[in-house]
């Protein structure tokens, strides 16, 4: 997890760096235009699931495991699709996890140039999270959010090729999917890609590594998890 935020931060902080290099170069800003790259990915990320602090279902009942995740992505503009599934064995037992997010934001330009911008994302985020338990019924983690956050984003644009990076991070309302609990949760996510539509496979592809950190705090404790997710992944321009 700290590996992977350090990556994605010097690559914000590169950047920043490069931006201010380019400012220098053109003497005629123009107006700020959103990513208009519109694309589908599949990877896979290393997801470790484990209770965290106030937690009070009991040893029992935890649910640990440190599984990879196959994902699939939907990237249009300033909409960010993503779902996930995979199995694993807990205490002898063949169980599932499920997470389902879409993130929207808002960009305020920060820096605008011709080759390259900073700018300030605000965001909705919304993501569904199940994880189940070897004992079944309400030992299980079956979670929705609904927060808001900001964060920082930087993209650098070539003849043909286009680098984005950003760090976000999100306070959530959250409450069980089938309980009247209710809580919160924060998020912090990242992602660094790379898009190249000088690859004429449709319109280009992209390649990309993303993380994703989670910590739910939810009605008596029972549901008090953290997750911890990184990985690659590749797609096509559409």
């Amino acid at each position: 997890m700290k590996y992977s935020i350090r990556i994605i931060t010097i690559a914000v902080g590169l950047l920043v760096v490069l931006a201010g290099t380019c400012r220098a170069q053109y003497e005629m800003p123009h107006e700020y235009s959103p990513q208009e790259a519109r694309y589908v990915s599949a990877g896979a990320m290393l997801r470790n699931f484990a209770p965290r602090g106030g937690y009070t279902g009991g040893d029992s009942a935890a649910i640990t495991y440190n599984a990879w995740m196959p994902m699939l992505g939907y990237h249009h503009g300033l909409v960010d699709m993503q779902f996930g599934y995979t199995r694993y064995t807990l205490k002898g037992v063949t169980c599932s996890a499920v997470f389902f997010g879409v993130t929207a934001s808002n960009d305020l330009p920060v820096l605008r140039e011709t080759a390259s911008s900073l700018v300030v994302p605000m965001i909705l985020s919304v993501d569904y999270t199940k994880s189940e338990s070897a004992g079944g019924g309400r030992k299980q983690f079956i979670v929705g959010s609904l927060g808001l956050g900001t964060g920082l984003k930087g993209r650098l644009v070539g003849s043909g090729v286009e680098f984005t990076a950003h760090v976000t991070a999100a306070y959530h309302y959250s409450f069980e999917g089938f309980d009247t609990g209710s809580g919160s949760s924060l998020a912090a996510a990242g992602e660094a890609a790379l898009l190249l539509r000088t690859i004429h496979i449709v319109d280009g592809i992209v390649v990309g590594y993303r993380f994703r950190h989670q910590l739910w705090t939810l009605g008596d404790g029972r549901l008090n998890y953290r997750v911890n997710t990184h990985g690659p992944f590749v797609g096509v321009l559409l």
